[in-house]
């Protein structure tokens, strides 16, 4: 059996470390700004609740700009990242949605963690735009059940390919689904995606690990949640790789910590991959590294 997954606690410690780092861009060398809006963006998913989106980025996050060079730069680049993982996993989901609607279930289980890959990597902003993303993502907590219409996306799929072994009655909801994806598509490409998405959206990435998803909760049926576990894990990498300049020069020392938590988190990771491409499903972890 493979050594321990990262601890919680180490998560959620590198999870803060992440929201310091943001900060740390903020000061000195440029404002992080509130621009007053309920969104920072025009996706309209600003709430009442206090929350901007699924996201879990908070209005007043979503509202602000900033006047940093080097965080306005690595936030360009990071629009470009946002849109290339879109658009592969449009390419991933197609294969898995091909699989569905030919009816091969052995096919589509093995298509589904490939195709969420992208997805993972940019939750936070996915979730900017909220109504698609409780279409795409949601689990079935939020519903009256496994047969509530309104359950949808991935996990509806994935519930009836596992559990009831149907690639039938999936077809209506993998149309849906790439409708969906293509649909966020083009919202995202119109969208400003506000500075939040990408500063404190690398700390959403390891916190949703550390908090929920070490639970097993995502893929239920599946169990393929190691999969997303690391796809959070390289998005928020991804995202700080890209503010490394204004990291580098708001404070080194922090910069280094968060690289040597990452290598230390990749590591780890690393003792569960399958040999195969992919890691291990999540039941074959003891308790000790699955307890939250």
């Amino acid at each position: 059996m493979p050594g321990p997954t990262p601890r919680p606690l180490r998560l959620l410690a590198l999870a803060a470390v992440l929201v310091l780092g943001a900060a740390a861009c903020s000061d000195d060398g440029g404002d992080v700004r509130s621009t007053g809006s309920a969104s920072g963006s025009g996706s309209g998913s600003g709430s009442g609740s206090g929350s901007g989106s699924a996201s879990g980025i908070s209005d007043e996050d979503a509202a602000a700009t900033t006047d940093n060079e080097l965080v306005a730069a690595a936030l360009d680049e990071y629009e470009a990242y946002v849109l290339e993982q879109v658009d592969e996993t449009i390419a991933a989901t197609t294969v898995f949605t091909d699989a569905v609607r030919d009816g091969d279930v052995a096919a589509a289980q093995e298509a589904y963690a490939p195709s969420r890959q992208g997805w993972e990597r940019i939750e936070p902003v996915a979730g900017l735009v909220e109504e698609l993303d409780g279409a795409i993502d949601a689990r079935v907590d939020d519903f009256e059940g496994v047969d509530d219409p309104d359950f949808t996306g991935w996990h509806r799929i994935e519930y009836l390919l596992w559990e009831e072994d149907d690639a039938e009655a999936a077809v209506p909801f993998a149309d849906q689904l790439d409708e969906d994806l293509q649909t966020l598509r083009d919202e995202l490409s119109a969208m400003a995606i506000p500075p939040a998405a990408l500063v404190v959206g690398a700390s959403e990435l390891i916190e949703e690990v550390s908090t929920g998803k070490i639970t097993g909760e995502e893929d239920r049926y599946s169990h393929t949640d190691l999969w997303d576990f690391a796809a959070n894990v390289e998005g928020s990498e991804a995202g700080v790789e890209l503010l490394a300049p204004a990291l580098e020069e708001a404070d080194p020392e922090l910069l280094t910590d968060i690289e040597a938590n990452f290598a230390e988190l990749d590591e780890q990771l690393a003792e569960y991959e399958d040999g195969d491409g992919g890691y291990l499903d999540y039941p074959e972890l003891a308790d000790d590294d699955r307890d939250a």
